[in-house]
């Protein structure tokens, strides 16, 4: 578990600065990452009042978002031991985070509701085939360029501080020939002091900034940069459509002048913007790299997924607590005493007690002596448990009733969670490590698991384990017992 001392507070925290893009830059040194949300000109620095915290191995940014404070997924340096739910766990209990993959989504944890917008979506493109053109897709795009070239005398150079005046000019031109409502307007008015700042970037060899003009006069822009992962980034594409073919013209020639020693082009989200979807699908994206955003599931009714409604790709849905937060520990016959209460206490919570049959006090004692009960703790309170029963006359009874005698058998039973811990994906994570443990120490054998017949979270959990049902009958030893029999080789 992470040690209190370790979790970070406001104090930890600093606002976005200069120095951040270089710390950026080492962090991403070694990875193979594709989207735009690390990097410091492209992404964060739409972020007014972000704020960073750097340990050795691990850099946490955040910002204020709708009226909530958010993370980004931390960056762990390359080649540090660290896992995504150890970082994790070095954040404030109930922290959301923003601008997740699903790469670090599966990695982490739950008690969680995740959701996912397509508007934010980054389109990801091989840089070959975006250069290259090549085949029946591409005709429209190949016919646009040529046409360009064929009615315009065109020039693409790199940026020089002589072209500012021309760009100034140029985006006023812009921004007064477009009738914006809502918030674009200031939308657009934030843009052009970014791209302000980006052009002096790449003045000062920081980006890569390119100009069109046809006949001398300005005619487009383009700005983009190559990530210290290798990606190339286009996060910024302006031109006159007067120009025909101009945009697919500006497009191309951008990447193949700057970005062809790179595997992946990132171009960025649509916003949800029709027209500008329809131009990125156009050009046949290698893949769409969805972004999730996961909210504290006690706090889901008040954010802003709820709020705008169905506009969601998926359902939000809850998934597990990270195991980083609890501890797993093999228990003995000296844990008898809160074993047993525990069992029976949660028993008593349950809505059907058929859903539970515990063991006898004999059974229990033989369980911690001779065969191999786990619990799952945080701090030195017990909040599940799992076993592997190595009773082998049991055993072979459980492989005589699923039609398999002779074969080896252990039950995998004591399964049981706090009440106040359901749904959160602690009992699968504890008995995920116990087929770990009997698959390390009695393999090759059947582990044979019991359940009510209409338990249907337990079987559902069961299966989900890799276990399948093999015969359901009524308990011997009657008390209105029907068992289903779920068998998992390991």
């Amino acid at each position: 578990m992470i040690p209190p001392e370790n979790i970070l507070t406001d104090a930890d925290f600093r606002p976005f600065d200069g120095d951040l893009r270089l710390i950026l830059a080492d962090f991403l040194k070694g990875k193979k990452y594709v989207g735009s949300d690390y990097s410091y000109h492209a992404f964060i620095q739409w972020f007014s009042a972000g704020e960073y915290a750097v340990t050795d191995e691990v850099l946490f940014l955040r910002a204020d978002m709708d009226g909530a404070l958010y993370y980004w997924a931390p960056l762990i340096r390359e080649g540090s031991a660290l896992t995504p739910e150890e970082a994790v766990a070095m954040l404030p209990q109930g922290a959301c985070f923003a601008f997740c993959t699903e790469d670090f989504v599966n990695a982490t944890y739950g008690g969680y509701y995740i959701y996912t917008h397509r508007d934010w979506a980054e389109y990801v493109y091989k840089t070959s085939d975006f250069v290259a053109l090549a085949g029946k897709r591409y005709h429209a795009k190949r016919n646009h360029i040529a046409k360009f070239l064929k009615k315009y005398a065109s020039a693409m150079e790199r940026l020089k501080e002589s072209d500012i005046p021309d760009i100034e000019e140029f985006e006023r031109e812009w921004l007064a020939a477009r009738e914006f409502d809502g918030g674009a307007e200031e939308s657009a008015a934030r843009e052009s002091a970014i791209v302000k700042g980006w052009i002096r970037a790449a003045l000062d060899g920081d980006l890569i900034c390119d100009v069109l003009r046809v006949d001398g006069k300005m005619a487009g822009i383009a700005i983009g940069e190559i990530t210290p992962s290798g990606t190339a980034i286009e996060m910024y594409e302006k031109a006159d459509t007067s120009y025909e073919g101009v945009y697919s013209y500006l497009a191309h020639e951008f990447a193949a002048r700057n970005f062809t020693g790179c595997g992946y082009l990132n171009r960025q989200e649509d916003m949800g913007l029709e027209g500008l979807r329809k131009s990125k699908l156009s050009y046949y994206p290698e893949f769409l790299l969805e972004k999730y955003v996961l909210k504290p599931a006690d706090s889901f009714s008040d954010c802003y997924a709820e709020r705008i409604g169905k506009l969601f790709s998926r359902k939000p849905e809850r998934v597990g607590t990270p195991k980083v937060r609890f501890e797993v520990r093999e228990l003995s016959d000296a844990d008898f005493d809160m074993v047993y209460s525990f069992l029976e206490g949660e028993r008593e919570l349950l809505e059907n007690k058929l859903f539970f049959l515990n063991y006898t006090p004999e059974e229990l004692h033989g369980v911690l002596t001779h065969g191999a009960m786990f619990g799952a703790f945080e701090g030195d309170r017990l909040i599940a448990t799992c076993a592997v029963d190595r009773d082998e006359a049991y055993g072979a009874k459980l492989a005589e009733i699923c039609g398999r005698s002779g074969e080896k058998f252990y039950e995998f039973s004591g399964i049981m969670t706090a009440h106040d811990r359901r749904g959160k994906g602690v009992s699968s994570t504890l008995c995920r490590d116990v087929m770990a443990y009997a698959r390390e120490h009695l393999s090759p054998c059947t582990l044979c698991a019991v359940v009510q017949y209409d338990n249907e979270p337990s079987l559902n959990n069961l299966k989900a384990l890799g276990f399948a049902a093999a015969v359901t009958k009524e308990w011997e030893g009657g008390g209105g017992y029907i068992f289903t029999y779920l068998n998992a080789s390991v």
